[in-house]
């Protein structure tokens, strides 16, 4: 499903006393995505890291149902547009609510997977459960460079002295750099932005990032 300028949220962002709310700088978006708690921010986030996503959108749709003989709408989370395979609904629960809720829940995700088979979509949900707290850690650290100023030069530099060597630890690539540790400290932003970017590799998700991570890159 295409997301263009006139794809925009269906239902107005509504911030809560009893979530916490606001907004995140998406890159594969080009804007801010409002999320309604800590976990829809934590799935925006990993919808950043997954190279097979081309954008997404917060509210996408609002499904109109009957309950009750009472008419009740309801807006899935988020639609993600991928660049192989169908765009996918997704909702975002924590894993106590799809137990403790599920005959509720099940009506609404009912409705959801209508609409998906309806217009060639899938349907998931998305829980706490999906990601590891150590993963985590280490995808909002490198996010916290995807939008630092490019340097052609200091990023050439590194990605210079990998392709000679392969695979380095961060202090050592520092190292080859400079003996200064300024300018050392002027560079180690540009090791993890590329690594944000893909251009180098890191073992974000089983090793905690730090000066001793092994740095490499695809010389292909």
């Amino acid at each position: 499903m295409e997301i263009n300028e006139n794809k925009l949220p269906k239902r107005k962002p509504k911030k809560t006393f009893r979530s916490v709310t606001g907004y995140f700088p998406s890159k594969k978006n080009g804007r801010s995505v409002f999320f309604e708690s800590l976990l829809e921010k934590t799935l925006f986030l990993s919808l950043e890291f997954d190279n097979n996503v081309l954008n997404y959108l917060e509210q996408p749709i609002k499904l109109e149902y009957k309950l009750n003989n009472k008419k009740t709408t309801y807006h899935p989370d988020c639609l993600v547009n991928y660049k192989k395979g169908k765009s996918k609904l997704i909702e975002v629960k924590y894993s106590s609510d799809l137990v403790d809720k599920k005959d509720e829940l099940e009506i609404k995700f009912n409705e959801a997977r209508k609409y998906a088979k309806e217009n060639d979509l899938e349907f998931d949900t998305f829980d706490e459960l999906y990601i590891e707290p150590k993963t985590l850690k280490n995808m909002e650290f490198l996010y916290s460079f995807a939008f630092h100023p490019k340097d052609e030069q200091k990023e050439k530099s590194i990605i210079d002295i990998l392709k000679k060597e392969n695979a380095l630890l961060v202090n050592e690539i520092l190292e080859l750099i400079s003996a200064n540790k300024f300018e050392q400290a002027s560079y180690l932003p540009y090791i993890w932005k590329l690594a944000f970017e893909n251009t180098l590799k890191v073992d974000y998700e089983n090793t905690q990032l730090n000066m001793k991570s092994l740095v490499r890159i695809d010389n292909e």
